[in-house]
């Protein structure tokens, strides 16, 4: 719809949503994004053209304005984000965990994180040169810790979110436990 609208080439959203690429064949492509655990059913089919506006080709913008972009190992900082909604165990020291598998509900959390550290609410600040880096207790759970530190400590609860920007710009967010 998208494309339709704007009239230009965006790469697909369902590259975004899907599952890793050694999977059965499903209705929803790879993300890419290696698995190192025991296969997990697929997410939830969902549909982030409905969430995220294109202002331009490659980059997509959120309902609260964050801009995601190509960029990170994954080659794109949406890619990066869903990395996040899959454990990986093998991966030495800790890897945030969301709870949700759905990238839609996945990039509201990042939203709502987002304008709460905006109005400065239960949220630490800190700087590194050109990023921003937010600590967000949100007061409830929204994953877990992975990797193999969280496996040693039996995946323990993560209720504040961990974000970096570039102003408006996503790198990262995940779960965090301080």
């Amino acid at each position: 719809m998208l494309q339709r609208t704007l009239g230009v080439d965006l790469p697909g959203f369902r590259d975004l949503t899907g599952v890793v690429a050694n999977e059965p064949a499903v209705d929803i492509p790879s993300t890419g994004i290696p698995s190192t655990g025991p296969r997990e059913a697929p997410p939830p089919k969902d549909d982030l053209e409905l969430v995220l506006q294109a202002p331009r080709p490659g980059t997509y913008q959120s309902p609260a304005g964050l801009r995601y972009t190509r960029g990170s190992q994954h080659g794109h900082r949406l890619k990066h984000l869903l990395a996040h909604t899959q454990d990986q165990p093998d991966r030495p020291g800790q890897h945030g965990v969301f709870q949700s598998r759905v990238p839609t509900e996945v990039v509201a959390l990042v939203d709502e994180a987002y304008l709460q550290a905006l109005a400065g609410e239960n949220t630490r600040v800190e700087y590194e040169g050109d990023r921003t880096i937010y600590t967000v207790d949100l007061g409830r759970r929204i994953g877990y810790i992975g990797g193999e530190s969280g496996n040693r400590r039996g995946h323990p609860a993560a209720r504040h979110l961990r974000m970096v920007l570039e102003g408006k710009n996503f790198v990262t967010a995940f779960p965090y436990r301080p």
